[in-house]
């Protein structure tokens, strides 16, 4: 009995280690799950609230390392900004720019405290959150911006304007250039701050201001003129007048021998003195105008008749002193050295030996006709006149006298002039001229003076050409109409360069 209780005892004791060492089996693994369970939840980093950001930027859930990163990363991006079409990227640091993420994290009140251990281990949810945005923190050097911009624009970008500019050994020119210059520094600061800011639009569009291009520099042009005559070869004297009809400036320069002597010389007339012829019977008749009057303009100018010319004279002036009466007209407008003197056909006596300032000259004396004679800056200006009355301005030739539309009717007649040679022959058929052309056999019954005088029409704007040109020997024809044609044609270039007339060779 004793024994079987022994047994007994010794049995439970069993039982009671084995229950033991179980309990302290399960106890140690329970510690051990926990201090695993623990460590981890200590190894959990403090991050940025869920609903923290900047600019648009989402910085919640991020460890302050990742932020700091996020945010540099989107700041250090270029601006690029678009001049034109040229587009051209900077850096911040380039453009004075600098941001500091530890002092944006700097405004949270805290990370996000983690959960509670017991709550995380039983998955309790945490407390919600509000919305945080941060606001940027940054430095701008705006003095540093300025001058790096100003450089940058003024180096590579900005463009004054430019002038035309003669093609060597050419009638032709390089067109001038607008110009382009950034319409506001100060303006242009503001938006690449504003791109500097911003994370998403960092795109600048500069606002650029356009200039146009400069007008024809006259003394380039004049430069090209006496270029022209040079490479012509052409050693006789040459006496060139322009007058711009918009805006009255005027170059007058002659040359004998390639060296400048004083300009208006006293020059046959020859055929051009029938626009003064057509201006004084303008004067004198009256609207419905003779259909006789106007036949003989119309061949007096167009077909370069003689007959013509006495006939309107002698018919609507004086019939013997006609010419002296064109000659009284040239003086009441202030011209001191055009006349004439007698009738065109042959035999006519000189009504009156007239010596004028040019004429008086002994520098360079050509032995003009004595029965009619001009100089270029006359010719031109009446041509000017004339011009000017056609647009309305009647004060131009004897207001009350002639009209704006008579004026218009003698251009009309001066455009009617067809010849294909001299200034004519420069012009593509674009340009429209009205024009005289006059040349005739001296005594020797050789020519020597040539000359024309016109307006000249064209897209970009109108002016008066007048070309005489002289030489001791027979003034042949081919290399006088080469000689023209190349000054007009440099000349209708220079208003026109970026529709230029193309010279071709024979």
């Amino acid at each position: 009995m004793r024994r079987y209780r022994s047994l007994k005892r010794k049995k439970n004791n069993n039982w009671r280690w084995l229950f033991l060492g179980l309990g302290l089996a399960f106890l140690l693994a329970s510690l051990v799950v926990g201090l695993k369970i623990w460590s981890n939840f200590k190894a959990i980093p403090e991050v940025i609230p869920t609903y923290t950001s900047l600019n648009g930027i989402p910085l919640g859930g991020l460890s302050p390392e990742e932020a700091v990163q996020r945010i540099n990363t989107a700041y250090s991006l270029p601006v690029e900004l678009r001049y034109n079409q040229a587009r051209m990227q900077f850096t911040p640091a380039e453009l004075g720019f600098t941001i500091d993420a530890e002092a944006i994290l700097a405004q949270l009140d805290g990370l996000q405290p983690k959960q509670g251990f017991w709550s995380s281990l039983w998955g309790a949810n945490p407390e919600p959150e509000f919305a945080r945005e941060l606001q940027l923190v940054y430095s701008i050097d705006e003095t540093l911006m300025s001058q790096f911009l100003n450089q940058i624009f003024s180096l590579r970008y900005d463009q004054p304007p430019s002038a035309p500019i003669p093609v060597l050994y050419t009638t032709n020119f390089t067109p001038g250039q607008p110009g382009f210059q950034v319409a506001s520094l100060a303006e242009t600061i503001g938006q690449v701050t504003r791109a500097l800011l911003s994370p998403t639009e960092r795109i600048v569009g500069v606002s650029v201001s356009e200039k146009p291009a400069l007008p024809l520099d006259w003394h380039n042009l004049e430069a090209m003129l006496r270029q022209v005559v040079l490479l012509e070869k052409f050693d006789g004297l040459a006496e060139l007048y322009l007058q711009d009809l918009q805006s009255g400036q005027t170059m007058h320069f002659a040359l004998l021998d390639h060296q400048d002597v004083p300009v208006d010389v006293a020059y046959s007339a020859a055929s051009t003195i029938k626009i003064p012829i057509m201006v004084s019977t303008m004067r004198r008749i009256e609207e419905p105008h003779p259909s006789q009057a106007l036949n003989w303009m119309q061949q007096m100018i167009a077909e370069s008749l003689n007959p013509p010319a006495d006939g309107l004279m002698k018919a609507y002036m004086d019939n013997n002193n006609g010419p002296l009466m064109v000659t009284a007209d040239l003086r009441d407008l202030g011209y001191q050295n055009t006349f004439l003197a007698g009738y065109f056909d042959p035999g006519s006596p000189l009504l009156e030996r007239i010596t004028t300032p040019a004429n008086s000259r002994r520098d360079i004396y050509l032995d003009p006709d004595f029965y009619n004679q001009t100089v270029p800056s006359e010719a031109g200006d009446l041509l000017a006149r004339i011009y000017r009355c056609a647009t309305g301005d009647e004060q131009q030739l004897f207001p009350g006298q002639v009209t704006p539309n008579e004026c218009a009717l003698m251009l009309d007649y001066l455009k009617g002039n067809k010849i294909l040679a001299l200034l004519e022959a420069g012009l593509p058929p674009e340009a429209t001229i009205a024009h005289k052309h006059g040349w005739t056999n001296e005594i020797d019954g050789l020519i020597h003076t040539m000359s024309d005088s016109a307006v000249v029409f064209t897209p970009t704007g109108d002016y008066v050409l007048v070309i005489f040109a002289h030489t001791q020997e027979q003034f042949l024809y081919d290399p006088a109409n080469r000689l023209f044609a190349r000054l007009s044609q440099s000349i209708y270039n220079a208003y026109n360069p970026d529709n230029q007339a193309a010279w071709y060779e024979n």
